[in-house]
Parts: structure tokens; C-alpha cells; sequence
């Protein structure tokens, strides 16, 4: 079937109470007048032909026998008079007498009728004898009731009324029945002209409505219009508030109520689940399955150095209100950059890139996310300080690129859109490893050999991590691409170098690079150990990578 606007269906329905409510009320106007107008005109003829009926001279009536009696006195004496009585009357078409023979025949006494074609003469047998007729022929001795047909009914000379008034002689025998046929031509029009009228009224109060229908589908549908767009945007996971919406609509004043709740249920859960997930499912209109996909992804994962201790320091109250400052002004800069947040663990935060929604520059994307997660807690710092709060968070921070599972994981009952997989664990370990070099930002080889065209980067260390068998490079990240000073730049060039000899075992001229740099904390641990390696040499297998004993 096909679908209308609410527009046009209210229109439409509107306009069809209204021409159905006015067809109803037309027809029972029409059936009640027309009623009357019958009861009226039939109370009329039987007021007409019961006074016609004493003007008959009824002994001189019944003298008229035979159609010899046709030429009688008699006869032309009573034929004037009914002509008188019928051209004194209003509508009476025809006026004469009709008498019940012994035969049981009822045959014409004296017709008023001048046209031949018309004429009933003296004797001729009535063929059509109505009912009403009969009842009159038979009616006791000194009935002076007058009957009329019930209805209109259509004869060889078109559609009439009749009245029928009994004639009796003075010693109360019946001797005939008067009868007065007038047309109901001139009723029947009337009655045709008062429908006319009146369809014609409900046709135009009809049209006349049908602005009224659509002022009031306009006032209905306008707050449900909106109603609609903001429907659809929940459905997009669009849930800023939005202009109240106001209607003299009881129904839709709770809708509006009831949106308002889902939406603020739903601001809620947002907070809970990632919003891009939210807004695919609502889209597709499918529910929430266990399963996942493996694929290739950017992991990203953020800690506070020294929680532990600040959290000892701070009154619960305290530590809450800060870590929700922070946690807010990292997840908003994660958000921005695309990233879905997976988990918050204590002060740590877990998120990725190119689940659900596909990016093709995921790693950019998560390098981007980390310098300005790093600039927003900077200026966060700043902020509590200049309200004489006594914290300052520093954080530290692992991204990597590599393959992992992502879906729905969990129970049937309960479940989470996350990661797992070997490279969500190696994110975690570069992040703890942040401690150990002293840097803030470190990346997954992986990740660096994907970025290095638009960001700076330095090579820290060939390690091992903990739990691992295979080395892997890892590098700090330091800023965009004519981003960075030159003295950084410059730190890099020497620390570099020393690296490559460093791995070579030439470590006295690594040292002499190192040592131009004292405030370089990288520098300072490789410094450390290739004066450990000069004391004490590496076996001969070593192939540069250091191997990191804990987490």
C-alpha cells in the first residue's frame, strides 16, 4: 500500500469526517423533510377530498346507472361541478367517481376529464385499483373518513397521489367513492431541489473545511515534524539537546517527554560504550552479537607517571575531581582525532583506530592524538597551578600498529566492543617502557615506519620486551615535521649516531657522543650501559637489543 504525508492524511481525513458527518446529516435532513413534505401533502388532499366530498349531490349520483346515464342531466350537472372543485383546487389533475358493482368490478361513474384520450365514461372498468380505493368501496356504513395512498405510485399518465372520500345516500348506503389523482411531479421536484441544496451545502462546507484541516494539520504536524527531525537524529547518535517543543497535544507533549528521556538515557550510555558502535548499531537496526574480526590497527595507551603516590597524597574527593579533569581532557582529544576509547583502567586509557569506522591513516591519526593529549594535559597542568592546586600529572604514552581482534567480547548476557591480541599487550608494554628511558610518547617500529614521512621520531633502543622472544625498535615521537626546534633535532642527529656505534660495540665513541648531551635522558641510559658494556663486554651473540627483565 502506498504511504502518505501526516499532511495529507489529517487533510484528507479531516475532510472526509466532515463530508461524511455532512452526507449523514444531509440524508436524514433529506428523509425527515421529505417525509414531512408526503405527510403534509397527504394530509392536504385528504382536507380536499373529504370537503369535495359533501359538495357531491349524492342522490342525483346514484340515478346514474347505465352509460345511457352518461347524457342524463344528472350526469353534465355533476361532471361541472367536479370541474369547478378540480379548477378551484391547486395541482388536481383528475377529479371523478368510481362505484363497486355486484360483479366485484369497480368501474368509472363520472370522469371531469375533456381530453378524449383521457375520458373514462360511464361503465368503464378501473383496472389499476389501488388498495386505499378498495378499502374506501368497502368502508361500514357512515365512514366519513377520507383516505390517501401511502405512496406515490406511477401509472400510464406519470406518477400521482390519490384521495379517496366515500359518498354515501341519505339512508347511509355507499353509493360510490370521490377521487382526486393530482401529480406528484411538483413534490417530487421540490423535494429534488431541497437535496440539490443541500449536497450542494455539504460540498461546499466540505471545501469550506478544508483550510480549517489544513490549518490544523499544520498545527499538528509542525511540532511533529520536528519531533521527527529529532528522531532521526538520536537514530544518528545525535543527542545535543534541542529547542523544546511545544503542542496542544497531550500525545505528543508525552512523545516529546518520552524522546527527551530515551535521549538523556542515551547521553548516559554514551559514556559508557563507544559512541561511534552506538550509532552503527541504531543504524543498522541489528542487535548486539559476540564475535569479532581480526585486522590491522593503531592501539594507543596512556598512563599518569606516579599515580600511586599522588593518589596517597590526595583526599579521595580530590584525586577523583582531578583524574576526571584529566581523564575528560585526554578522551576529548582521542575523540577528535577518531579514535574509539576503549577502556579507562584507574588512570590508564586504552583506545584504537580504524574500529568500526575505517580510517587509512590510523597511524597518523594516533601519533597526531598523542602530541595533543600531551599539550592538553600541559595546559591542564598550567591551569591547576594557577589555581594554587598542588598536582601536575605527567603521562606517558605507547602507540603500536599491528593486527588484532576487535568485536563484541563478553557473555551473552553482557559484553564489550574491545581488543585483544598480542599487540594490545606490546601498546602496554611501550608505555611502561616510557619510564625506563625517560620519554613520554614511544612508538612500535611498526608504527614509526608508517609515520616517519610526516613526523619526527628517534630511535631510543633495540629491545626485548618482557614476555617476548623477538627484538623490536622502538622510537620516541617528537613533534610534527618542521615542528621540532633544531637543538632537538640536534640531540637526535648525535644520539642516533652514537646508537649505530653503540650497536657496532664501538661504545667509547658512542659514549663521546652521548656525553654532549647530559639533560637527554635517553642519552643518560644509553650512556649507563655502554659504560657497562666497556667494563664489562656483551657475550659474543649479543646483536645490540637489550632485554627487559619486568614489565
Amino acid at each position: 500500500m502506498g504511504t502518505f504525508t501526516l499532511r495529507f492524511t489529517l487533510v484528507a481525513a479531516f475532510t472526509g469526517i466532515t463530508l461524511l458527518v455532512s452526507l449523514v446529516i444531509g440524508l436524514a435532513t433529506a428523509t425527515l423533510v421529505g417525509d414531512f413534505m408526503r405527510d403534509e401533502f397527504r394530509l392536504r388532499m385528504s382536507d380536499l377530498v373529504a370537503v369535495a366530498a359533501t359538495q357531491i349531490n349524492v342522490q342525483a349520483h346514484h340515478r346514474l346507472q347505465t352509460p345511457k346515464d352518461q347524457d342524463s342531466p344528472d350526469y353534465r350537472a355533476l361532471r361541472d361541478h367536479l370541474r369547478e372543485i378540480r379548477d378551484h383546487g391547486t395541482h388536481i389533475r383528475f377529479i371523478y367517481t368510481t362505484r363497486l358493482r355486484q360483479d366485484g368490478q369497480v368501474v368509472f361513474v363520472v370522469d371531469a376529464e375533456e381530453k378524449p384520450e383521457d375520458f373514462s365514461a360511464l361503465g368503464d372498468v378501473y383496472a389499476d385499483v389501488s388498495p386505499e380505493l378498495r378499502v374506501a368501496l368497502s368502508a361500514p356504513r357512515g365512514t366519513a373518513k377520507a383516505f390517501v395512498t401511502q405512496r406515490f405510485y406511477t401509472d400510464d399518465w406519470g406518477t400521482w397521489m390519490s384521495a379517496y372520500a366515500p359518498l354515501y345516500l341519505p339512508d347511509g348506503r355507499l353509493d360510490a367513492v370521490l377521487v382526486l389523482d393530482m401529480s406528484a411531479d411538483r413534490i417530487l421536484q421540490q423535494e429534488r431541489q431541497y437535496q440539490y441544496t443541500l449536497w450542494g451545502a455539504c460540498a461546499l462546507l466540505a471545501l469550506l473545511m478544508m483550510p480549517l484541516a489544513y490549518w490544523m494539520a499544520h498545527r499538528i504536524r509542525r511540532p511533529l515534524s520536528r519531533l521527527e527531525g529529532d528522531m532521526r537524529k538520536v537514530r544518528q547518535f545525535d543527542l545535543e539537546s534541542t529547542p523544546p517543543i511545544h503542542s496542544r497535544v497531550i500525545e505528543i507533549n508525552r512523545m516529546v517527554e518520552q524522546l527527551e528521556s530515551m535521549r538523556s538515557g542515551l547521553r548516559s550510555f554514551q559514556k559508557y560504550v563507544p559512541a561511534e558502535l552506538v550509532r552503527r548499531l541504531v543504524a543498522r537496526g541489528v542487535d548486539a552479537e559476540l564475535g569479532g574480526t581480526q585486522q590491522e590497527m593503531t592501539f594507543f595507551m596512556s598512563d599518569v607517571e606516579g599515580f600511586t603516590t599522588l593518589s596517597e597524597r590526595l583526599a579521595p574527593d580530590e584525586l577523583v575531581h582531578h583524574l576526571g579533569e584529566y581523564l575528560t581532557a585526554v578522551s576529548g582529544r582521542l575523540l577528535s582525532a577518531g579514535a574509539t576509547v576503549d577502556q579507562y583502567i584507574g588512570d590508564a586509557v586504552l583506545a584504537f583506530w580504524n574500529a568500526p569506522e575505517p580510517a587509512a591513516d590510523h597511524p597518523q591519526r594516533a601519533c597526531d592524538a598523542a602530541l595533543a593529549v600531551q599539550e592538553a594535559v600541559a595546559q591542564l597542568n598550567l591551569a591547576w597551578e594557577a589555581q594554587g592546586r598542588r598536582v601536575a600529572f605527567r603521562t606517558r604514552i605507547g602507540i603500536n600498529t599491528g593486527e588484532a581482534i576487535v568485536g563484541n567480547i563478553g557473555s551473552n548476557d553482557r559484553m564489550s566492543y574491545t581488543v585483544i591480541g598480542d599487540e594490545v599487550n606490546l601498546v602496554s608494554r611501550l608505555e611502561a617502557t616510557n619510564k625506563f628511558y625517560g620519554t613520554s610518547i614511544l612508538l612500535s617500529e611498526h608504527t614509526q615506519q608508517r609515520v616517519r614521512a610526516q613526523f619526527v621520531t628517534r630511535l631510543v633502543d633495540q629491545l626485548v620486551a618482557y614476555g617476548k622472544s623477538r627484538p623490536i625498535r622502538v622510537y620516541e615521537l617528537l613533534g610534527r615535521q618542521g615542528a621540532v626546534a633544531p637543538e632537538p633535532l640536534a640531540v637526535v642527529a648525535d644520539y642516533e649516531t652514537a646508537f649505530a656505534h653503540y650497536q657496532q660495540r664501538d661504545f667509547g665513541t658512542a659514549m663521546a657522543l652521548l656525553e654532549r648531551h647530559p639533560d637527554d635522558p635517553p642519552s643518560r641510559v644509553l650512556l649507563s650501559r655502554c659504560r657497562r658494556y666497556l667494563d664489562h663486554p656483551p657475550l659474543a651473540e649479543w646483536d645490540g637489543s637489550f632485554l627487559f627483565t619486568s614489565k
